[in-house]
């Protein structure tokens, strides 16, 4: 074989090998910066960085959810999270080592008040969103 084509088929495997990355880098060091994360992502319609701290102890959404199925529940947690202001208030324990970290949600003229529940994830100790209560913020996916 020649020099030439062995240089073209070694590029072209090692370019067949390269990983990219499926996004921003899962979880949060903090249940606060994991709620602070997401709702940035929500004000900011940010599916990959909305589903960069949602999942649950076991693991992210993202790793075990059919993507069409996270994509759809992700847009409509953006719908109902969109905010011109959030406002964190003081993480109360929850069960299983869960944070509830109470939330104020402003847009435009009208404020909302919800809770959003993270938790640590088992494998990395990283935190993730959990549950956000939708129905108190329904009036902003309008």
């Amino acid at each position: 074989m020649g020099r030439l084509l062995k240089t073209v088929l070694a590029m072209a495997w090692l370019t067949g090998c390269a990983t990219t990355p499926a996004g921003p880098a899962a979880g949060a060091p903090s249940a606060e910066a994991a709620v602070r994360t997401f709702l940035a992502a929500a004000r900011g319609n940010d599916m990959a960085g909305l589903t960069a701290v949602w999942g649950n102890a076991e693991s992210p959404v993202r790793d075990r959810a059919k993507p069409d199925e996270v994509e759809r529940r992700a847009m409509i947690i953006l719908c109902h999270l969109r905010h011109d202001q959030a406002t964190l208030g003081v993480p109360q324990p929850g069960q299983g080592g869960r944070q509830v970290i109470p939330v104020e949600l402003t847009q435009g003229g009208r404020t909302a008040r919800t809770t959003v529940t993270a938790v640590r994830n088992a494998t990395s100790g990283r935190w993730f969103v959990e549950d956000v209560g939708l129905a108190p913020v329904a009036a902003f996916c309008r």
